[in-house]
This record gives C-alpha cells, sequence and structure tokens, in this order.
C-alpha cells in the first residue's frame, strides 16, 4: 500500500521532470513500467512537494489506525492532532469503509458532516428513513 493519496497533476508534471520526457502521452506504460517509475518518483519527491500535493493516508500509520470500537468524531480528533504535530496539509482516513479527507484547519464537526454526507450517499441512510416516513 502506497503512503501517499497525491494530487494528479503534481504526478503527470513529476513524471516526466523525473523521466526527463517530452510528452507523456508518448509513454509505453506497461505494469513492469508503472512500477519503476513509481520508485523513481518516490525517490524524487521532496518533503516540500509531499506537504504541497499529497495527503497521507492514515491507515499507512500504525498509530492512526482506527478500531471497530472508536468513536467516529475521536478518530477525526486524532487526524487532526497528527496533522498540526506533523506540519502536513491533510489527511485521508477511513471509518466503517467511507474515505474521507481532513484538513489541517478542519474542524471536528466539519470533517464529521462531510463522512456522514458520504456515508448517507453510500448506505441511503436518509432515503430509508423516508421511505419509512420518518424523514
Amino acid at each position: 500500500m502506497n503512503k501517499y493519496a497525491w494530487n494528479d497533476a503534481m504526478i503527470l508534471d513529476k513524471i516526466q521532470e523525473v523521466l526527463d520526457i517530452e510528452n507523456i502521452d508518448d509513454m509505453d506504460i506497461t505494469p513492469e513500467n508503472l512500477e519503476k517509475i513509481k520508485d523513481l518518483l518516490s525517490e524524487n519527491i521532496s518533503t516540500e512537494d509531499i506537504n504541497n500535493s499529497a495527503s497521507i493516508l492514515a491507515e499507512s500509520i500504525d498509530e492512526l489506525k482506527t478500531t471497530s470500537k472508536q468513536d467516529i468524531k475521536d478518530y477525526i480528533s486524532r487526524l487532526i492532532n497528527y496533522l498540526n504535530e506533523n506540519n502536513l496539509k491533510s489527511i485521508i482516513g477511513e471509518y466503517e469503509g467511507i474515505e474521507f479527507e481532513v484538513f489541517k484547519n478542519s474542524t471536528v464537526e466539519e470533517v464529521f458532516k462531510n463522512y456522514y454526507n458520504k456515508y448517507d450517499e453510500t448506505y441511503g441512510i436518509s432515503n430509508m428513513l423516508s421511505d419509512l416516513g420518518l424523514k
């Protein structure tokens, strides 16, 4: 598993820069070439690039792994604290199969609302309540 989720434009720019090619569309991308590209990118991406263009994946950090017993708001709070302590701009968390992004200046309530909207979209809670006449 990769530790970061990258900004797509940054990936393409870095590939062109690292491989010293004019046009990425001219590349023959095979699974083997893709692995080589990933390795080259990992070796050539600076901490500044990471902080500006990547979101770290919470599941790749042992101290940020969640348990089924943990409250979502406690988990969000841990993610925000990790961002503040490590000078990162964003982190991607996952809780009960729903992926969500936390930004450095986010509040727990903002992130929870975003998470719940995605949860509702995925599982259709509002629709079920409406169908039952409860909403």
